[in-house]
Parts: structure tokens; sequence; C-alpha cells
């Protein structure tokens, strides 16, 4: 999950929503939901209504039950199909609906996804006014211009722990606070279009360095945070899954942009 929750998740508010949500018993749930169309963050509702009425008030709360449900999910397999399906009820509007069942996709797909992620990114950018780029969401959030930064930044981070893991004997592989580093970096105070093209520049050499890996090269492992191995295969998957948490949080931007019409100043 985005890191920009981090905070959040370490508050007695968020461990008790987390409880909720990741208890091994909700992803039948979830799947039943997402088999039929619908959001699966719908199905923690009624009980986020009845125990935590507090929830229905902070954004930031609700955007962390979102996207701890969609890591859920993805960590299951699923994919979006849809990134703003409606739900009926006080807590939730919208959530992500994923697909009926879990999908694996086979390492060149994953590649090919991540190679597609320039041209979404443009996409999703040129759909918000320049005006508007610097705007940050209400809640826990980036602006377009720190998502582009983020993206770009991140990039070379990924790339440094694919090259450690090829290259040496079980290297430690440290997380990142994204939220910090946009703050160190003044991410706000940069050009979104010099950071998207610094990042289709990234994102090109890194696919090309990713091709040729063979089954033994992404076996090979990294020790995440001192704790945790994991392979180079799973190190990429979890770039893609950190491609589409930004995407799903930029449609959110987006319609949220396009709700009130960009109104306010959330720019700090």
């Amino acid at each position: 999950m985005h890191s920009r929750f981090d905070r959040f998740r370490a508050t007695p508010l968020g461990q008790q929503l987390e409880a909720l949500i990741d208890d091994p018993a909700r992803y039948a749930e979830y799947a039943a939901l997402s088999r039929v169309g619908v959001a699966a963050v719908a199905a923690i509702a009624d009980d986020i209504q009845e125990r935590f009425p507090e929830v229905a008030q902070d954004t930031t709360a609700r955007q962390f039950c979102g996207a701890l449900v969609a890591d859920r999910m993805r960590r299951q397999g699923h994919e979006v199909v849809q990134a703003r399906g409606r739900i009926g009820g006080a807590v939730f509007s919208y959530g992500a609906v994923f697909s009926p069942r879990p999908v694996v996709l086979p390492f060149a797909e994953v590649v090919a996804g991540l190679a597609r992620m320039p041209e979404a990114l443009a996409a999703r950018m040129a759909a918000i006014a320049p005006a508007w780029r610097r705007r940050r969401p209400a809640g826990t959030g980036f602006s377009m211009t720190e998502h582009v930064c983020h993206l770009r930044d991140l990039d070379s981070v990924f790339a440094q722990r694919i090259e450690a893991i090829r290259t040496m004997p079980l290297p430690v592989i440290a997380c990142v606070d994204g939220t910090a580093l946009a703050a160190e970096r003044a991410y706000q105070d940069q050009d979104p279009e010099l950071a998207l093209a610094a990042f289709r520049r990234g994102r090109e050499h890194l696919c090309a360095a990713l091709r040729p890996l063979d089954a033994a090269t992404l076996a090979r492992c990294g020790l995440r945070d001192g704790l945790h191995r994991m392979t180079l295969e799973q190190i990429v998957r979890e770039l893609l899954d950190h491609d589409r948490t930004h995407c799903l949080e930029l449609e959110e931007l987006a319609a949220e942009l396009a709700q009130d019409g960009a109104a306010g100043s959330r720019v700090a």
C-alpha cells in the first residue's frame, strides 16, 4: 500500500481498521462481491457505519479503507477492472471493482504492463488542466505533480533494488517513505512535464533491463527490511502493483477535481 498512509496506519484508528479489513475471513466477501461486479470495499461498509461512525467524517480514514482493501485484493492476484464503481450507502460512494478471480500474469506481460505506464500517466496528466496540477485531494494524497515526481524517483529506487538482487547475495532492500521524499525534494515546486519526460526515459531503460532476465535470475532473493525474503520477480511485480495503485489514485484525484471544479487551495 502507498506509503502516504504509513502515519495513519500507525494510529489507533488505523490499526483498528486494518484489523477489520485484513481479517482472513473477509477475503471471501471481497471475492464474492467481485464476482458480481461490485466494489470490494462495500463488504465492510455496514461494519464501518455501525462500529466506526467517525470514519464517515474522516476522508483520510475512508481513503485508507479503500487502499487497504485494494492491497488485499492485489495480494490475492485480482486485477482492477473498473477504477470507480458506485456504492450505495453513507460511508463509501465509490470503490475499485476487481476481477472475478485471481489473475497471474506471465512475466513478459508484467514487463509489458510496466512499459505502458508512461503513456497511461501522460493521459491522466493531460486530463488535468496545468493550473490544477498542484492541487491535492481532500484527506491524504498527492497532487498530479507529486504523483509524476514520485513515480520518476521510485523507478530509480526499483532499478537499484533489481540490480542489487541480480548481482549480490541476499542484499537488504529498504523501504522508502514516499511522503517524506516528496517533502525533501520539493515535488510541488518541480515541473511535471520534465518529470514525465524523465519517467519515460527511466522506465524505458528499466524495461529493457528486465526483458532478458532468465528464470534463475528472477528467482534470486533480496531481504526486505532485514526480515522478508523476496525474489527479483516479486519485486518487479510489486512495481506493477505500485503503478496500478497510482493509476487508481489519479482516477480519484481527477474525479474530485472535476466534481468541485478544482475549487479551494490545497497546495500547501
